[in-house]
């Protein structure tokens, strides 16, 4: 296995980080500030890791697919492998990862995934392409970013509560979340109560674990200090689902999670092709989406 490396990119005064563990952004900065979560290992040990070729948990953390049975962990694997790079200039960045014997062994699929990270004027976009190499067999698969960002950017002057959530959409007063029942998705939907398309931060959010919305009545949002005007904003139409989640209080970091994938429902029957949100690649299909991030500096 290759040694894990260290990659660079800058754009003005923007300047991101990566890892090939991953192909993890491991830092995003302006002018010196960190905007994205440092992985602290007592709280949260990831920065922005990549979920694929599942979203969430399983059911009894297994699926079956063609009569087998299958375990896979939350999130799935791609996260904990060592990507090789394609492509590298100054301000782009192209990760790959393909299948192999190991993938194999709990995800009998042939796939090709790439990782593009662009720095531009006003922060990065990110794009993922997953291409099925096989001639004769379907690809069944999710994909999903987990980026944590710093929050507050600046602990010593700020708090959780000094930042607001604004969906970009003043006349938006409600959205419809799904709950969670032991990390899957349960029997109901809850709603979520907005200030003229605002929410205003604080930790009881998300005692419950994450906030999770379809994607389409919102597509972009943007998390703000009161105190500084700095933040970040994300634009995710080409995605099915929105999370957002900390791990606890004053944790220092939220996440802003655009997916093409979801955790099982409760009462799920454990097929791979009957989960919701898995996405299907005929063969030699090729499947691209992205987002955008901005830095408010």
């Amino acid at each position: 296995m290759n040694a894990t490396q260290s990659f660079q990119l800058i754009k003005g005064p923007i300047e991101a980080r990566f890892s090939s563990q991953g192909a993890e952004c491991t830092s995003l900065s302006v002018r010196g500030l960190e905007y994205l979560w440092q992985a602290n290992p007592s709280i949260w040990g990831r920065h922005a890791p990549v979920l694929f070729p599942i979203v969430g948990r399983l059911r009894s953390d297994q699926y079956s697919y063609q009569g087998k049975s299958y375990p896979l962990s939350q999130h799935g694997f791609a996260r904990d492998r060592n990507f090789s790079v394609l492509e590298q200039s100054t301000d782009r960045l192209v990760f790959t990862l393909e299948s192999d014997e190991q993938s194999l062994c709990v995800y009998p699929f042939a796939f090709a995934l790439q990782i593009a990270y662009e720095l531009t004027e006003t922060g990065m976009h990110v794009t993922y392409r997953v291409r099925n190499p096989d001639p004769e067999a379907d690809l069944w698969y999710s994909i999903g970013a987990h980026p944590g960002f710093n929050c507050p950017l600046e602990p010593k002057i700020e708090s959780l509560e000094d930042y607001q959530l604004d969906f970009g959409q003043p006349n938006l007063s409600s959205l419809s979340l799904y709950t969670l029942e032991n990390g899957l998705i349960g029997r109901k939907k809850e709603a979520l109560s907005l200030n003229a398309g605002k929410l205003d931060l604080h930790w009881e959010l998300f005692q419950n674990d994450a906030l999770i919305f379809d994607v389409g009545p919102v597509t972009s949002i943007s998390v703000r200090s009161r105190k500084t005007g700095r933040g970040y904003g994300m634009e995710f139409a080409e995605f099915c689902w929105l999370g957002l989640w900390t791990k606890q209080r004053n944790a220092g970091f939220l996440c802003l999670e655009p997916w093409n994938g979801i955790a099982d429902a409760w009462d799920h029957d454990g097929q791979l092709q009957n989960k919701r949100g898995m996405q299907l690649l005929s063969p030699g299909g090729v499947q691209e989406v992205g987002f955008g991030l901005t830095l408010f500096d």
